[in-house]
């Protein structure tokens, strides 16, 4: 059974200074396939790389294996492409974000029809995974994250993604107005990818979530090619369903962070995360250490910062 790649543009608009907002869309769908649709969507954050390398190793195996796949599945590898342009997580036209606009409206702002026919695209999908590759200067674990409203019903399918860590995300206005949320109130199941962007070295990280992809796609009866194992499964996956579970901790001196590597580590109450010292005199500012006993999954990385700073999300809940 051959595969067709079909490369479509979903929505074009004319913007200033003779630039267009185009989202395009690559389509691998075998010949007469007719169910099963997963869709893959990411840069809607200007900054955020790791979603391209991810589309680009899912792209590689789907041509590898062709025969493999017995699904559509589409690949929206640059939602906000001016703010990937500039390294910009906003959208650079208004400096908004784009993933607190959804689900727009056709006739509003170039922003909100974008995302209105980003939400229209993908509508009937099975499945659509959103992801996102963390805020610069932080380590993050392998994270799924649920819309609060739809956790019940999309917990199993995450943990059939093998995370290390799944986080219902708190029931806020803004939340309501991600990609994700406005797609499971219009009744397609989403969730979002979190991965450690891990510049310098990103391959170990993507191949680990294209793995991932493939899994739930085996699943899901869409593909019987390879599928890398993956360690964790079901219930020992750690879920964060509550805003109390997780503690943050925050800097009370400016200077610069030292971290020590405790990114998806269990520490105890009273363990040294780093310290923040002043280089022009010399001097370490304050020892941060963990304030109760959990799970590290989310650090900051060697940067400047300031009173008030996240230096950490500790996941209270649950044993090692």
């Amino acid at each position: 059974m051959s595969v067709v790649k079909e490369i479509t543009s979903i929505a074009s608009i004319r913007m200033a200074i003779d630039e267009n907002w185009t989202v395009r869309r690559c389509r691998y769908a075998p010949e007469g396939a007719s169910a099963g649709r997963v869709c893959l969507a990411t840069g809607i954050h200007g900054d955020e790389l790791m979603g391209q390398l991810i589309a680009y190793g899912v792209a590689r195996c789907i041509a590898a294996q062709p025969e493999c796949l017995h699904g559509i599945v589409d690949i929206y590898p640059m939602l906000n492409p001016l703010g990937l342009d500039v390294g910009d997580r906003m959208t650079p036209m208004d400096h908004l974000d784009m993933n607190r606009a959804f689900p727009g409206t056709k006739d509003g702002t170039a922003l909100e029809a974008i995302c209105h026919a980003i939400i229209e695209d993908m509508r009937g999908a099975d499945l659509v995974l959103d992801i996102h590759s963390g805020t610069v200067g932080k380590s993050e674990l392998y994270e799924v994250r649920l819309s609060s409203p739809h956790a019940d019903w999309l917990l199993d399918q995450a943990r059939a993604l093998s995370p290390d860590l799944i986080w219902v995300l708190p029931e806020r206005s803004a939340n309501h107005a991600m990609l994700t949320a406005a797609l499971c109130d219009a009744g397609v199941p989403a969730m979002i990818l979190e991965i450690d962007e891990h510049r310098r070295r990103p391959q170990a990280s993507a191949d680990r979530v294209v793995g991932s992809i493939f899994c739930k796609l085996t699943q899901m009866g869409l593909w019987t090619g390879d599928a890398a194992p993956q360690p964790l499964h079901g219930e020992r996956i750690p879920c964060i369903r509550t805003p109390e579970e997780v503690c943050r901790v925050t800097c009370e001196h400016p200077g610069i962070y030292e971290p020590e590597d405790c990114s998806g580590r269990w520490v105890k109450a009273g363990d040294r995360l780093g310290a923040i010292f002043d280089a022009l005199a010399g001097e370490v500012r304050e020892e941060i250490t963990a304030p109760v006993d959990g799970l590290v999954f989310s650090q900051r990385s060697y940067s400047p910062v300031y009173p008030g700073t996240l230096i950490a999300r500790i996941f209270q809940g649950g044993t090692k």
